[in-house]
């Protein structure tokens, strides 16, 4: 049996793989394992969705449904992946071990069981922000995102850098989405980028 016809007939058990995987599709589904692999938080939000669809024309893209962040169902993602992007991000409303648990310890314990070439956070230019205390602790996670991403940059071999997505506007997600893809073919690990390709005031 030729490569083609064994990876052809790989593409028969995909009804019984355990995470969420995304290829093109235009693409054959047997690329999924010759692809290199990405996995995404927040894959289902409006602009997650957008970035999937334009990262799964090159990879394999695992999206991680919010419910199995913070359940035994993130076991499932163990693995080397080429790119992992963090992208979920939930609205505090306050200070709390919930909130402090989703949006940045949440990062360390997958990290712990994921292993990225490329790993990237999605932040926020408000992270300087001193006239709006009411979305302090929506701030306060991305600052401690930032701070993580370039402690592990430090410590680790692999790239970890931030996204500075600026002001996204709401249904025109496809242009942000081609940019951050973009981001992850050059970039210095510890760094902020703006969608442009420019360092970030991060």
């Amino acid at each position: 049996m030729t490569l083609l016809k064994q990876l052809e007939s790989l593409g028969k058990i995909t009804a019984s793989y355990s995470v969420q995987t995304h290829v093109a599709k235009d693409k054959p589904q047997w690329r999924k394992y010759i692809m290199p692999k990405a996995l995404v938080t927040g894959g289902n939000s409006k602009f997650g969705k957008a970035f999937v669809k334009e990262l799964s024309k090159t990879h394999d893209v695992v999206v991680i449904p919010r419910r199995h962040l913070l359940s035994e169902q993130i076991y499932k993602y163990k693995g080397q992946y080429d790119i992992i992007l963090f992208n979920h991000h939930y609205m505090p409303e306050d200070f709390n071990q919930e909130s402090f648990q989703h949006n940045s310890l949440i990062c360390l314990n997958l990290l712990e069981l994921a292993t990225g070439k490329k790993v990237a956070w999605m932040l926020s230019k408000g992270i300087g922000a001193k006239d709006m205390p009411e979305y302090a602790p929506y701030f306060a996670y991305k600052a401690m995102n930032l701070h993580i991403m370039r402690y592990l940059a430090h410590k680790r071999k692999e790239i970890y850098f931030g996204i500075d997505p600026g002001h996204l506007i709401e249904d025109h997600y496809h242009m942000p989405a081609k940019q951050v893809v973009k981001l992850f073919d050059n970039v210095v690990s510890g760094k902020v980028y703006t969608l442009n390709g420019s360092v970030s005031g991060l």
